[in-house]
């Protein structure tokens, strides 16, 4: 019998959603795609200003938190004729990533990072870094991470944040629906994909005033899944308990988490 037979999983990633259905679906369970985000958007003329002052006057330290991120700095740097000063920025100062996926991508440009949070936690990251009396330029990834740049002000480091792409609320209806199937009990789990999605979703949450009923549902009823550490960590913020979270931070490996959890209950 296939593990997640007659199981329905609400994925809250609109991205890769057929993918994911694909997956579940594999192990004899339905998904449900009911994005708690919305669209990725650029404020290009902003990113290209602190680019340039970037190459102008070169931080101490560059730190990645998302290959994406990496990715869209490279684009409008190009589209913006500064592609070759931006490619000898990323060669002659240190660069800090978050997470295997973002130093694979630098890895591929040719470029090996000074300092590698594996994990693909902030945390992580602020545990590695040693630095004092620097300039840092920040990519954000669309979550604002005001303890991380605290600690690092705290050692007199000047902080520039810089975010290649930001995200909209999602649609509210979508979450509606999400939280009535909750409610309903007509899920068996909610997969959160990224820790964006954990802010909208609890953001909602507390707008209609049913976070602590919500709460006691996850884990009474309703599995909450991750699909890594960092989504986990902002669950664990909003008071989520029980959280099923795969060793390795894909979509597949989530799934087949899911499986085995079902197998075993």
């Amino acid at each position: 019998m296939q593990a997640l037979m007659n199981k329905t999983i609400a994925v809250t990633g609109g991205r890769k959603g057929e993918e994911v259905t694909a997956l579940i679906e594999k192990q004899g369970g339905r998904a449900l795609i009911r994005p708690a985000q919305g669209t990725v958007f650029t404020n290009e003329e902003q990113v290209l200003e602190t680019l340039r002052d970037s190459i102008e006057s070169p931080p101490d330290v560059l730190i990645f938190t998302t290959g994406m991120g990496e990715r869209r700095m490279a684009e409008l740097a190009n589209k913006a004729g500064l592609r070759e000063r931006y490619e000898q920025l990323l060669e002659t100062i240190p660069i800090a990533v978050r997470g295997t996926k973002t130093f694979q991508h630098l890895k591929q440009k040719g470029i090996t990072p000074a300092t590698v949070a594996d994990s693909g936690t902030m945390k992580q990251l602020e545990a590695r870094l040693e630095i004092m009396d620097k300039r840092v330029l920040l990519q954000m990834h669309g979550e604002n991470v005001p303890d991380f740049i605290q600690t690092l002000e705290r050692e007199n480091n000047t902080v520039v944040t810089i975010y290649p792409y930001e995200h909209t609320p999602p649609d509210e209806a979508v979450l509606e629906q999400l939280i009535e199937e909750i409610t309903n009990k007509q899920i068996d789990a909610v997969a959160f994909t990224s820790a964006i999605q954990v802010r909208f979703f609890f953001e909602y949450v507390e707008r209609m005033k049913n976070k602590e009923f919500i709460l006691s549902l996850f884990g009474a009823h309703v599995l909450p899944v991750a699909v890594g550490e960092v989504t986990a960590e902002h669950l664990e913020r909003q008071g989520v308990e029980g959280i099923l979270i795969p060793d390795t931070p894909r979509m597949g490996a989530m799934v087949m988490e899911i499986a085995k959890y079902y197998k075993r209950n």
